[in-house]
């Protein structure tokens, strides 16, 4: 069993890893965006709106699940850019005046405000299918394994995740958020591509059945805590520090209202440990990088 200070060090390994395929994936989605033929406009609005300074969380999740799986890291990159096209699409629609009508996000105005609500729209529906066609077109996956990529895609963004979970976000009065609604909202809006990109990272670095249920596991709670962390944000900390509108939760009920601060705080800690549980000591890399994410976020993972 290693120490404390081993797995402390193992942590900071996998953190310091991490940040090297961050910048990785930056780079292979700036390659795969398409430029010939493409409109000015719609191309600076879809440059806007997958270029800025996001921390590549996806992609990054998603090339340690492969790497949790027995792959190098780097066969998932471009799974994981794929993922983060769908990721921008889903803030860029989500920003727009008949949504959440933010006017800041990742320390910029939004997509919608410096391109226009038509270019936005049309970049969002550009980046999906681009998303898409990034997974069909990667030469070394099998025919079986893309359409498996595919339909996790699919079902991330569709009726089973993201719109319901928007949708849901935009519509669902009081009596609907209780904690279990919240927990259901919750893991359309923001779990459902967490586990669309960590099960295509393991699915490309040949996990084993009970590796990609470890995965989904670990997946489901990180969701969940990262929406957890989103909703203290919303509450406690300022534009400027987040990059982005803070107070669009005002009128709607979180696990903040419910909870408490402090509680909210607590049931982070529990879920990233149970998470870190699902994995066991292979997935070191993996729970180092999650705990870093919460800590950089004032929040002690």
């Amino acid at each position: 069993m290693a120490t404390a200070g081993a797995a402390k060090a193992q942590f900071a390994q996998g953190r310091e890893e991490a940040t090297d395929l961050a910048g990785l994936a930056h780079a292979r989605l700036a390659a795969l965006l398409p430029r010939d033929g493409v409109p000015s406009e719609l191309q600076a609005a879809s440059a806007a709106g997958l270029l800025g300074s996001g921390k590549r969380v996806r992609p990054v999740m998603a090339m340690l699940a492969c790497s949790f799986a027995g792959e190098a890291p780097e066969a998932a990159l471009d799974w994981g850019c794929a993922v983060e096209m769908i990721h921008a699409a889903s803030l860029i629609l989500d920003d727009l005046p008949c949504m959440d009508d933010a006017r800041m996000r990742r320390g910029a105005p939004t997509v919608h405000l410096a391109h226009g609500e038509d270019a936005a729209i049309l970049s969002a529906i550009a980046l999906q299918a681009q998303a898409h066609r990034v997974v069909l077109d990667q030469a070394s996956l099998s025919a079986t394994l893309k359409v498996e990529l595919s339909q996790e895609l699919s079902a991330a963004v569709g009726y089973q995740g993201l719109a319901s979970g928007q949708m849901r976000d935009l519509r669902d009065g009081p009596a609907a958020r209780t904690e279990s609604g919240l927990r259901s909202l919750n893991h359309l809006k923001t779990g459902a591509l967490f586990v669309a990109a960590l099960r295509g990272g393991g699915r490309i670095g040949g996990a084993s059945p009970s590796g990609l249920r470890a995965l989904t596991d670990f997946a489901e709670r990180i969701g969940y805590a990262f929406q957890l962390c989103d909703d203290l944000k919303d509450v406690l900390s300022t534009v400027q520090a987040e990059g982005k509108d803070v107070g669009k939760d005002d009128g709607k009920r979180t696990f903040v209202d419910l909870w408490g601060a402090d509680r909210v705080r607590a049931e982070i800690g529990t879920v990233v440990a149970a998470a870190e549980a699902d994995l066991g000591p292979d997935g070191v890399q993996l729970v180092g990088y999650v705990r870093g994410l919460f800590v950089n976020a004032g929040i002690d993972g």
